[in-house]
């Protein structure tokens, strides 16, 4: 176990203060001697002060000497010292000869575990301007009484006591002393084992910002790059320190940064506090930990030499002036979002299962965790039961917790052990670690494990899967403010209430297209060849059917005489009223069944009629059905809006007059039936009462009736399809029918072009919904510029999916479409070349592969107007084909994420893999903990590097990360804050055991060496981090 186990937390350091040994210290002094009793109160007192105060870590920083820093070892050695619970570095302030007309201050800081010689060996390798000689009492004493008076008198002091007093002459001497600036940076060099680092004050008291760095380039700059630390309280230089351009520092940052050589410093702010207690309000009486205008020093890393070190290479991450730290501030007010430790024990009762994770005990760090080890060492482990304890539903990807290894096909041994995990607001989850949560369980952590990476990627690309799009969904819905979701508890119900209407809208247009498409396909149907071939012959067939009939027109026969009995000038009297009744007769019985059928016309147009009320009766159901919740949230009823009444009486009415007129033409129909056939009978009873001369006469007028009917039939009407101007009227038909047919295909042309509207704005509604992810994308910096990491909603869909529905329609057998192969590589080619985005390319698409289509059903004829019937399949039609093409139904609205101006589709696994970390971890606005496991997998160092690494690095400020990885350089350069080493000591009772801390925790840095086997040169571009 290592001290401080939870790793780099943010801390309160103050790295400028006093002591009593200082010379401007306001209160009691310490007496020259070490022993006595006023000397250890007041160390007494400056160790209360210190334990009382906020800050963790203190720098004693007293003019010219380091006698508080002994005094304060010395009293901590004795027996009867308090404790000091804070970390305290040596340090002095010195005063440098300078080229300014102020004086120039400058510190240096010590590691606490420097030797008094090497603080001693420090001093006197500096060289007190004036005099010449190392920095020491005597010197100071020395200096005081070489300057002339009226030196001695611009400080305040009298010529004659510095002469005759040695206090008086030591404290002169400290205010006029100036160290040479050479010896200075000299002597912090000289420091074994790089235990001193030199810290300048910049914009504060006397600082480095005072030189006029134009007059004094060579000056200036050997400090400005000589000083890993200065001391700033403005935000704008201590950014540009720090390595981060601002709206603030835009104007001088590429040259200060120049300045620096690149490379970034720590700035601090200290309270220089005089005084142990200061006093409330009052500036000129701060005590420790008392900063100017509460621009306090926050600094992430363990309270130690090592950790200062680490804060000096990575100051932007490491470091803070201010209140609180953004990340400090966003774990204290949301202690719900933040794993606080891990414990897992043995269950009660149980023994000989081995130790395994029995005893494991870890505090968690809330910014990034990387859990390292070697291979087998229980790094999934660790993931896996995090994940178990925090609700994950992804326990079917779990490595560790699975039947094949520790659950074994009866649970043992998982079932012997109870994992706890705490969370920072004091709630705690326990689970045998052989059960896995409740499906109803809130999910409290999201495991990203690498097994659920490659499924999720792997599978959209190959359309096995929407699993990646409903994790786009579930990232967007997060995103959409109640102004939108309205209620909505998901992405699909949100899309459902969005587009319920583009729906409707489609539907409408598309049962529109099928009746022209049923129209078109009658068309082409009709412009078949053999139509026209057959409506020829019949019509040839006709013509000589009329010719012959011609021929056998009966011969005139004369009327017979006048000298006819009385009896037969009757009968022939009554045979032309019969004739002339059946003419009557015949005619009535014409009009009976125009006018029978002009009834059933009526009659099936009420019918029509009554349908198609009962559609709007229930369209409108329909609508109230649909509107109801946003007419309830508008206070409206439909009924306020839409009048509704069907006013069945007139079709009511209508339908009993034709039935009415129905059953009476039938009557009268059925008596002229009867009516005829008596005639009939009559005719013949007449007939046989004339003479021969006058029966031929009657047969002669009856052939002539007879003739004359059967012509009729012949020639008929355009209106009777099957007579001789019936099958004019239809060839002339057949001849205006590709006008026709070109007209209905311009009005389907023009309905697709509606349905791709329809589509566009479902499109455009659906970017709205990525509105606010876009503006988030938009407003950081990383994701947008480096990334280009986007949202895009576009029209498009699976080719090869209209494909195996077009082919499901029509045979591979004819032109282009010969063959598997070529028939899909006909249609992927053409789509190659168009942008389903655009109105004018998706109906060029569509009407491209129609004309493909009938060319090749016509045998690449040029009259591709008629119809596909040789490519149909069996039972399928035309229509089929026309409304899959036309209606556009392999086209939706979709949604994915542009990397870098390229579709996901188009990378590796491994890009993609990291493509949706950045998603993940940067816009998913969950605040979940997220647990990681092996990121890097199929990443090459260089997208390590220079993609995951930033992500990661952005990611934790927001949450808290825990990431298992096989790669501790990985941990190193997203600067964990806590390293997990693991071990597993299989010979020891299968123990696992977890040693926790910082990367610049000795220990922890060994470990990380240990994996990487040894290899310190791996890390020189952060040796510093390696001790």
């Amino acid at each position: 176990m290592t001290k401080y186990e939870r790793g780099s937390e943010w801390r309160q350091w103050d790295l400028h203060i006093h002591t009593p040994a200082s010379f401007h210290w306001k209160g009691q002094r310490f007496d020259a001697d070490p022993a006595s009793e006023a000397h250890r109160a007041l160390v007494d007192e400056m160790i209360k002060a210190m334990n009382a105060a906020e800050p963790a870590v203190f720098a004693l920083m007293d003019y010219w000497t380091f006698d508080g820093w002994f005094a304060l070892q010395r009293r901590l050695q004795e027996p009867d010292a308090p404790t000091l619970k804070k970390t305290v570095f040596p340090g002095i302030e010195l005063r440098l000869a300078a080229p300014t007309h102020c004086r120039l201050n400058a510190h240096v800081l010590f590691s606490n575990e420097i030797d008094d010689q090497s603080l001693h060996d420090f001093k006197s390798a500096l060289t007190i301007e004036l005099v010449e000689r190392p920095l020491s009492d005597a010197a100071l004493v020395a200096l005081a009484r070489q300057v002339g008076a009226d030196k001695l008198k611009h400080h305040g002091f009298d010529k004659s006591q510095v002469d005759q007093d040695d206090a008086v002459a030591l404290r002169a001497g400290s205010t006029i002393a100036e160290i040479n600036c050479e010896s200075y940076k000299k002597a912090i060099r000289q420091v074994p084992n790089g235990h001193a680092i030199g810290f300048m004050p910049y914009d504060t008291s006397d600082g480095l910002g005072e030189v006029k760095w134009q007059d004094h380039y060579a000056y200036f700059l050997g400090l400005f790059q000589s000083s890993p630390i200065f001391e700033s309280r403005n935000r704008d230089l201590r950014d540009a320190f720090v390595g981060q351009e601002t709206p603030g520092n835009t104007k001088f940052f590429k040259n200060f940064q120049a300045g620096l050589n690149y490379v970034p410093r720590l700035v601090v702010s200290g309270s220089d506090a005089h005084c142990f207690v200061g006093v409330k309000g009052d500036n000129d009486r701060r005590g420790y930990g008392d900063y100017p205008s509460g621009k306090a020093t926050w600094i992430k890393a363990d309270p130690t030499f090592q950790g200062l070190q680490q804060a000096i290479m990575e100051p932007l991450k490491r470091s803070y002036i201010g209140a609180r730290p953004p990340k400090r501030e966003e774990i204290d007010t949301n202690k719900t979002y933040f794993i606080d430790a891990i414990e897992v024990r043995k269950a009660d009762g149980t023994s000989a299962v081995g130790n395994w994770l029995d005893g494991t005990k870890l505090p968690l760090n809330p910014d990034l965790v990387a859990i390292i080890g070697n291979k087998g060492s229980g790094k999934s482990a660790l993931a896996d039961v995090l994940a178990l304890l925090g609700n994950s539903r992804q326990t079917a990807h779990f490595s560790f917790l699975k039947k094949e290894r520790f659950r074994g096909k009866s649970g043992d041994p998982a079932r012997h052990f109870v994992g706890t995990l705490s969370w920072l607001d004091g709630n705690t989850e326990h689970r045998n670690l052989n059960e896995n949560p409740p499906q109803d369980n809130v999910e409290l952590v999201r495991y990203i494990p690498q097994g659920h990476f490659e499924d999720l990627c792997n599978a959209h690309v190959s359309g096995r899967s929407d699993a990646f799009e409903k994790e786009l969904r579930a990232v967007i819905f997060s995103h959409a403010d109640d102004a939108i979701r309205l209620g909505a508890l998901d992405f699909d119900q949100l899309v459902e209430q969005q587009e319920r209407t583009y729906r409707s809208q489609l539907n409408e247009f598309r049962k529109e297209l099928r009746g022209i498409n049923q129209r078109i396909t009658t068309c082409e149907e009709q412009l078949q060849p053999q139509v026209k071939r057959s409506l020829e012959e019949l019509l040839a067939l006709k013509i000589r059917q009329k010719d012959e009939h011609d021929k056998i027109k009966p011969a005139p026969v004369a009327a017979p005489g006048t000298d006819l009995s009385p009896e037969q000038q009757a009968a022939t009297t009554a045979l032309a009223a019969v004739a002339e009744k059946l003419r009557s007769l015949d005619e009535r019985m014409t009009r009976a069944a125009a006018t029978r059928s002009q009834l059933a016309g009526k009659s099936k147009a009420i019918q029509n009629t009554k349908e198609h009320l009962r559609l709007l009766a229930r369209a409108y159901q329909q609508f109230m059905e649909d509107a109801a919740d946003d007419l309830a949230i508008m206070g409206l009823t439909a009924q306020d809006l839409v009048t509704f009444s069907i006013v069945s009486k007139p079709l009511d009415d209508i339908e009993a007059r034709v039935t009415d007129e129905q059953a009476k033409l039938s009557q009268s129909v059925d008596a002229d039936v009867t009516g005829k056939e008596t005639l009939l009978k009559d005719q013949a009873s007449f007939q046989a009462k004339l003479d021969a001369p006058q029966l031929l006469y009657q047969q002669h007028l009856a052939a002539i009736e007879q003739w004359n009917a059967k012509l009729a039939e012949l020639v008929g009407s355009a209106e009777a399809p099957d007579t001789l101007e019936g099958l004019r009227a239809r060839i002339i038909q057949l001849d205006e029918l590709p006008a026709v047919l070109d007209g209905y295909r311009a009005k389907r042309e023009a309905l697709t072009g509606e349905i791709f509207d329809v589509l566009e704005a479902q499109r455009k509604a659906r970017e709205q919904l990525f509105k606010p992810v876009q503006d988030l994308i938009l407003g950081n910096r990383l994701i947008r510029d480096e990334y280009k990491l986007q949202f895009q909603a576009t029209l498009g869909g699976s080719i090869d999916r209209l494909s195996e529905d077009l082919f499901a329609l029509i045979k591979q057998n004819a032109g282009e479409f010969r063959g598997d192969d070529e028939s899909f590589g006909v249609v992927r080619k053409l789509a190659e070349q168009h942008d389903f985005n655009k109105r004018s390319d998706a109906v060029s698409f569509v009407t491209k592969l129609h004309d493909k289509i009938a060319a090749a059903a016509s045998g690449n004829s040029a009259k591709a107007s008629a119809g596909l019937g040789s490519m149909l399949r069996k039972d399928k039609s035309a229509t089929d084909v026309y409304d899959l093409l036309f209606g556009l139904s392999f086209l939706e609205p979709r949604y994915s994420l542009l990397f870098q101006d390229t579709q996901i589709e188009q990378l590796s696994p491994g890009q993609r893999g990291a493509l949706l970390l950045i998603f993940y971890l940067l816009v998913d606005k969950g605040r979940n903990p997220i647990i990681l496991d092996q990121p890097e997998e199929n990443l090459d160092n260089e997208t390590v590097v220079g993609l995951l690494v930033p992500v990661l690095t952005e990611a934790k400020t927001r949450r808290q990360i825990i990431m298992v990885t096989h790669n501790p350089n990985l941990a190193v350069v997203c600067d964990a804050e806590q390293v997990i080493w693991c071990s597993f000591d299989r010979k020891g009772g299968s123990r696992i055991s977890y040693t926790g801390g910082s990367i610049e925790n000795p220990a922890i840095n060994r470990r990380v060496v240990d994996v990487l086997e040894g290899t310190k040169p791996a890390f020189n571009n952060r040796r510093i981090k390696y001790h």
